[in-house]
């Protein structure tokens, strides 16, 4: 071979080693331009349609159909993506050419296609002399193909389109992968924001559903199952102790200052007894002023005396609240695991009949349960008990005692007295049930009847007594601070056309304390003309300074002023003073208590007190009896003594 014709081998040899360098370089840049298209696909759109705006002008193709399989196994096709939205959701069968580009091969075709088995293909599947070029891609386990058209009559394609298809064919199915390993990063880191929120929230619930919202301390649903877990874990000999504490007088508190120092009442509390427990104890908040600490573990019943008792004088120390000085205290009954009780429900029970013994002893007292208690704890349910079936039974009566004239003996009314009758016919004193009916919310109930038992009788004892006489009613100071119990009770007064008859007797604390009563009833009473009375005055919260801005009809001053009232100096003078007082603001006063001719003639000569009640005049006594006691005319029930010694130590001196 001649040099020329080596030379000219060389060049052509050069050329073709250009033309391919050519090649590879617009096959680079086509790949490249191709993965960057794959890269910016949405992540909501399917990832074999993001190529199409790339390939059909790489490939000069005029319509591109992205076929994939379900699953490996299933033979079915579906386009999940076309130029052509008509076939979008067609299903194919893979015939013989389909079938080669799943297997991985590149296939380049022109002429008939056996594609008939599309179920929505029409006029869209290759004509005989269709160019077609099939590409297989892979998305994990699903298998899939690009299957790209040319317009009929058009050239097919040639051994360069392959090459590219084959390059383009591994790296987009490459960057699929990538792209899907990102995406399931980015939904993994979704997933796991979203985890840590659910996590936060199911937090926050448990928190919300377990503690006191206003104190954050465990509420009473969670403090039993701390407990119960400590119980279960505890050995023979392990010891544990619950103290109740009940804040006193708390709703005195929110009457007084207004809700708002309330709340920051128990978060003082709850704050000043976190920091005096120790680590290992329990604090909660398991009702509106109930607050509960389990002391665990301890030893000795000295630690836990020396505990409460710390934690008892920390509650009588004054709270700095919103600038005012709130005194508070709070009584606390403990009981002991095991002695007391095996379970939280025995232990908090005991405790609190262990309170309810420090409260009515002293209030801010501590008490431990006992034997004793228990018994007493027996004896109270059984009496509540009895309650409510006497309530059901309707047990109660109504008794009145004479209110007279102390200078003439004239009978000028009757206070109305409950009274219980079991089924034993023995009479159960006021005392004895009436406290624990109002804890049982009984009281209202009981009243109603007491009030329709003596509208029912009052025919009978205006014939005997008149129709001026007055008749009080006794109403605690919760029921005054019940707006619809007072609303119901002065309807019913009123209803019954007597209105003027009758006074309702309240305490200094219901009328002082109670701002429903002063907003809500006040005006209703008044409006009916039903009188008010100042009951037990002198034992309460008032001072005389207070009758001044009391709008009252009556005052009926405590027994405890008028026993050997002329024994007494100091009492004198004070009476004295309720005198002058009651006199200046036209407001009439009633001595209660009365038993003694020396307490009698005391009050007729040295005070301005014009009537009076008590066993000297009077003993309470059923209507029925009343009205068929044997009394002159329709004189008073006044004995004969009695009668004689008003008009003693009333008649004027010779």
């Amino acid at each position: 071979m001649s040099h020329a014709e080596e030379l000219r081998e060389t060049i052509v040899s050069m050329q073709r080693e250009l033309d391919m360098l050519r090649l590879e370089t617009t096959h680079s840049r086509t790949l490249l331009d191709a993965l960057d298209a794959l890269l910016v696909v949405s992540g909501e759109d399917d990832p074999f349609a993001g190529v199409f705006s790339v390939l059909l002008p790489i490939f000069d193709a005029a319509l591109a159909i992205a076929l994939a399989c379900p699953s490996d196994h299933d033979d079915t096709m579906e386009c999940v993506a076309s130029n052509d939205t008509g076939l979008i959701g067609s299903l194919w069968q893979p015939d013989a050419q389909l079938q080669k580009a799943l297997r991985g091969r590149i296939v380049a075709t022109l002429g008939s296609h056996d594609l008939g088995a599309c179920t929505a293909a029409g006029d869209l599947v290759p004509g005989e002399d269709q160019p077609a070029l099939y590409l297989p891609l892979t998305q994990h386990s699903r298998r899939g193909l690009l299957l790209l058209l040319r317009e009929s009559g058009k050239p097919g394609f040639d051994r360069s389109h392959v090459i590219l298809a084959r390059k383009f064919s591994l790296l987009a199915s490459h960057a699929l992968a990538a792209r899907d390993a990102h995406r399931r990063e980015i939904e993994s880191q979704r997933l796991k924001q979203l985890t840590d929120q659910l996590t936060d929230s199911q937090h926050a619930l448990a928190h919300r559903a377990n503690h006191d919202q206003l104190t954050g301390l465990p509420n009473r649903a969670h403090v039993q199952e701390l407990v119960e877990e400590r119980l279960a874990r505890k050995r023979p000999g392990e010891k544990l102790a619950l103290a109740f504490i009940d804040v006193d007088d708390f709703k005195r508190v929110n009457d007084i200052y207004g809700h708002d120092v309330g709340d920051a009442l128990l978060r003082g509390i709850a704050d000043r007894l976190s920091k005096q427990i120790r680590a290992n104890d329990i604090l909660g908040r398991i009702s509106g002023d109930e607050f509960v600490v389990i002391l665990d573990p301890f030893r000795e019943r000295s630690e836990i005396v020396s505990l409460v008792r710390r934690i008892s004088e920390l509650l009588h120390q004054p709270f700095d609240l919103d600038g005012m000085q709130v005194k508070g205290s709070g009584s606390i009954g403990v009981a002991l695991y095991p002695v007391h009780g095996r379970s939280y429900e025995a232990l908090r029970r005991n405790a609190d009949t262990a309170m309810y013994r420090a409260k009515t002893s002293a209030k801010g007292s501590v008490e431990f349960f006992n034997r004793a208690l228990g018994r007493s704890m027996s004896e109270r349910q059984c009496r509540e008990q009895q309650l409510r079936a006497a309530f059901a039974a309707r047990m109660f009566r109504c008794a009145l005692q004479a209110k007279v004239d102390i200078r003439s003996g004239r009978i000028i009314g009757f206070e109305t007295l409950l009274r219980w009758v079991d089924a034993q016919d023995v009479v159960h004193a006021p005392d004895t049930f009436l406290p624990i009916a109002s804890e049982l919310g009984l009281l209202d109930g009981i009243t109603l009847m007491q009030m329709e038992e003596l509208l029912s009788w009052l025919p009978q004892l205006d014939q005997r007594f008149g129709k001026d006489i007055v008749y009080s009613l006794n109403i605690s100071a919760i029921q005054a601070s019940h707006p619809g119990f007072m609303k119901t009770l002065i309807g019913r007064i009123a209803q019954s056309g007597r209105a003027r008859n009758f006074m309702l007797e309240l305490t200094e604390e219901s009328l002082i304390w109670a701002n429903t009563f002063q907003t809500d009833s006040l005006p209703l009473l008044r409006e009916a003309n039903i009188g008010i009375a100042i009951d037990d005055f002198g034992t309460g919260y008032s001072s005389l300074a207070m009758l001044t801005e009391l709008t009252v009809d009556e005052i009926k001053i405590d027994r405890s002023f008028i026993a050997c009232i002329q024994d007494r100096p100091h009492q004198q003078s004070i009476l004295r003073a309720i005198g002058s007082l009651g006199r200046a603001l036209g407001i009439d006063l009633v001595a209660e208590g009365i038993e003694t001719e020396n307490e009698l003639a005391w009050l007729l000569d040295n005070s301005g007190i014009g009537a009076g009640q008590g066993f000297l005049f009077h003993r309470p006594a059923f209507i029925p009896e009343l009205l068929e006691a044997d009394l002159p005319g329709n004189g008073p029930p006044l004995s004969a003594i009695t009668q004689s010694i008003i008009e003693r130590l009333t008649k004027p001196a010779a």
